[in-house]
């Protein structure tokens, strides 16, 4: 192994990113991203996690250069004109040199995100299976790396991995590091998931990079910071601090009985550089060939809310029990199996605080959102960017990865205006209601031809949400201010009625001759709860449907009226 070897990040290319003048894709180093910020299009990697990983610690950067945003520097840095271009560049260049020594990825004493001379009792190192977060170990199926793939790794390679473990490691035993007086019988035995792997995480993509580092770049005075229990003071970046050691860090790693606890979570760019693992590569040259992953900082996402800047929150009754706390907020993590905008109207002004109310809100948005509305940020073009992982096994393997994309106006976030939560609502429920109205369409026509109905509901419903996932991404964009949101609605009930009629007529129309027919059933009245004989047939289950659909649009356009 070749100890005497450099790779410093600051200076060498690691960094994949689209550029925005012809599409490239070029690898860049941390000077490079910052200096050509404006002409990238955005941040790439081997997986979507890496690009929310490697987005988080460019933002930590803006934490360190500017020391906090205030509304009058958020605005000179988002609109950055051509003389005050120079100055900002001026300023981040003389950050990244001051801070250059701390980047090297195989510094003999302070390497970067990582604790040199980190070892076992026995000694020992682990294949870099361990570093690729969608190999899990014994379980090499569906990734790019394989076999010979994972006997070594490129330094550029490595470093995009080690920020992306650094975020969202699995959790369960680890490899006990000498040092570390929490290890038993020379394991370390598990801490939970790592950071940003607690979150539902939300990334606002401007139309370059620039803007985009910007936009996630969220200043104090979103929230009261006279209140004792929000303190920033001790706020910044991983590289900032003293290097980490093999032991947990005091201040920062969390015992169990300390969930709950704010004092440990410092700030934004603390959360955002979280140091959740204790890391070492190993290396000859610049050839990574085997790695240790030890535990690192213990954090759990309790009360958070006012330190970790880019997830939604819910309100938790079980943990307040099991805490004795009087409110805890938990991360609203991204469910798989539903697209980003069906959770959209959590995402809206609607959620935020209400002085007025004695009661704590059910849902808090991420206060990146409640920070653009408060500084007016108002019609910018966006995609809001949904990063997150699942777990599975005790959290010690990767089941899933969340990666949606959302491309609409900020207005639709930021509007105090309380008919944008409602519209948002009403055309969600539209949807959710007329697809479960496709669904029934598809048991009664099962009924009808006696055969399982479970297998008709679950593919027309995956088709109908599959279509109306086109439409509403469609739709969204259209939204440019907040006057006519009267427009917006009635054109989105016509459209969706259309749409489900003419799926429900196409299904209808590839029933068997024997569902033409149909077949008499016994059903149960849900009101009365005496058995009915019903003969179910094609003509019947359209009938139901079209029946409920006019129910739907009814009701919505009474709750119209009523509002």
């Amino acid at each position: 192994m070749n100890d005497a070897s450099s790779f410093n990040v600051m200076d060498r290319p690691w960094i994949p990113v689209t550029m925005l003048g012809d599409g490239s894709y070029r690898e860049l180093s941390i000077m490079q991203v910052f200096e050509q910020a404006e002409d990238i299009r955005s941040v790439d990697g081997d997986n979507p996690i890496q690009r929310f990983a490697i987005c988080r610690m460019l933002i930590a950067f803006l934490y360190g250069v500017f020391e906090g945003a205030n509304k009058e520097l958020w605005w000179a840095l988002f609109n950055l004109e051509d003389e005050n271009k120079d100055e900002v560049q001026r300023q981040i260049r003389d950050y990244c040199l001051a801070y250059h020594d701390r980047f090297d990825l195989f510094d003999a004493k302070q390497p970067f995100y990582q604790v040199a001379g980190l070892h076992t009792a026995k000694n020992e190192m682990s294949g870099l299976e361990r570093l690729v977060l969608d190999v899990p170990s014994g379980e090499p199926f569906f990734t790019t790396r394989m076999g010979e793939g994972l006997a070594t790794m490129g330094a550029a390679e490595a470093a995009r991995w080690l920020v992306t473990v650094q975020a969202f490691d699995v959790s369960g035993i680890k490899s006990g590091a000498v040092g570390d007086k929490r290890v038993k019988g020379g394991k370390g035995y598990p801490i939970g998931v790592a950071w940003a792997g607690n979150l539902g995480g939300f990334l606002v993509e401007g139309d370059n990079l620039w803007q985009t580092l910007v936009l996630n770049f969220v200043g104090s005075d979103v929230f009261d910071l006279d209140d004792a229990a929000v303190d920033w003071s001790d706020d910044m970046p991983i590289w900032e601090r003293p290097h980490p050691s093999e032991e947990p860090t005091a201040g920062f790693d969390q015992q169990a009985q300390e969930a709950g606890n704010t004092s440990h979570f410092h700030g934004p760019a603390t959360l955002l550089t979280w140091q959740s693992r204790r890391i070492r590569l190993f290396h000859d040259g610049e050839t990574v060939t085997g790695v240790l992953i030890c535990n690192g900082d213990r954090l759990k996402p309790q009360n958070a809310q006012a330190y970790e800047m880019m997830t939604g929150w819910r309100r938790s009754k079980p943990q307040e029990k099991a805490l004795k706390l009087s409110v805890v907020y938990m991360p609203r993590k991204h469910d798989p199996t539903r697209a980003i905008w069906r959770g959209l109207p959590l995402l809206t002004t609607a959620q935020e605080p209400d002085a007025s109310s004695n009661e704590p809100a059910d849902y808090r948005r991420p206060y990146l959102l409640q920070w653009l509305t408060k500084i007016g940020a108002a019609r910018i073009p966006i995609r809001l960017h949904a990063f997150g992982i699942e777990y599975g096994n005790q959290d010690a393997v990767v089941e899933a990865a969340v990666d949606d994309a959302l491309d609409l106006n900020l207005v639709v976030l930021t509007s105090r205006n309380p008919g944008m939560r409602e519209t948002l609502e009403e055309a969600v429920n539209i949807s959710d209601r007329g697809i479960n109205a496709l669904r029934d369409l598809a048991v009664d026509i099962a009924r009808a031809e006696g055969s399982q109905s479970e297998s008709a509901r679950r593919q027309i419903g995956e088709a109908a949400y599959s279509v109306f996932d086109q439409l509403f991404r469609r739709w969204i964009g259209t939204i440019q201010d907040d006057t006519k949101l009267s427009d917006v609605r009635v054109s989105w009930q016509r459209t969706a009625k259309e749409l489900l009629l003419g799926l429900g007529q196409r299904f209808a129309s590839q029933a068997s001759d024997r569902a033409l027919v149909g077949k008499s059933v016994m059903v149960t009245n849900p009101k009365t709860r005496e058995h009915q004989l019903v003969h179910f047939n094609v003509a019947y289950a359209e009938m139901r449907f079209r029946r409920n659909l006019k129910r739907i649009f009814t009701m919505t356009q009474k709750e119209n009226d009523d509002e």
